[in-house]
């Protein structure tokens, strides 16, 4: 997948939820935001768990050598 778009990205995604659900598996799919939230709105100790305490990754730094 390295060069993908997120289109791109994104299709195959759709393409193998296809797949799963042709095998007549049930698939339940959730945006991560939502999930985010529900999580931390049952587990609210979660919000101070040290892995969460860090910045998160700046993607444009990947891409522009950390110029933003």
């Amino acid at each position: 997948m390295p060069g993908d778009t997120l289109a791109e990205r994104y299709e195959h995604t759709m393409a193998r939820i296809g797949q799963i659900t042709r095998a007549g598996c049930q698939v339940e799919m959730v945006w991560e935001c939502i999930f985010d939230a529900e999580i931390l709105a049952r587990h609210p100790e979660l919000k101070t768990h040290p892995i969460v305490q860090h910045i998160p990754l700046n993607p444009l730094g990947a891409l522009y050598g950390g110029r933003t």
